[in-house]
């Protein structure tokens, strides 16, 4: 028995040509969100690109979370393009508009939590 089955050379398997090349994984990039009607219409009285902006991205962050409480980090909005002013404003502009609840704390990131609205205007 010169042969071991189990001889690591044995069971070694080379790659072809173009599959042993490292492939370049692709960034990972939403693709939709859903938005309410009740928020459509309550956006419509928003002042400030910034407060779409951000809906957008609490109404996905919502749902890709199962609804828990989002933590809204400046450098997460940076990556969205809000500043940290505009990310505020705004912030202030979706409670205003009572789509929103926050929490907020001295040097720390807010907590916004989602309200469940129905379709009409309280």
């Amino acid at each position: 028995m010169d042969q071991d089955p189990y001889d690591p050379r044995r069971l070694r398997v080379e790659i072809e040509g173009a599959a042993r090349r490292i492939i370049k994984q692709r960034r990972w990039r939403r693709h939709y969100v859903m938005v309410p009607w009740a928020w459509v219409e309550r956006l419509r009285a928003a002042k400030r690109v910034s407060t779409y902006q951000l809906a957008l991205v609490l109404l996905y962050e919502h749902w890709r979370t199962g609804g828990k409480e989002i933590v809204l980090s400046n450098v997460a909005m940076q990556a969205e393009g809000l500043s940290r002013r505009s990310k505020w404003n705004a912030l202030v502009e979706l409670e205003e508009l009572g789509l929103i609840t926050f929490e907020r704390k001295r040097r720390s990131s807010p907590r916004v939590m989602l309200r469940q609205l129905s379709g009409t205007r309280s």
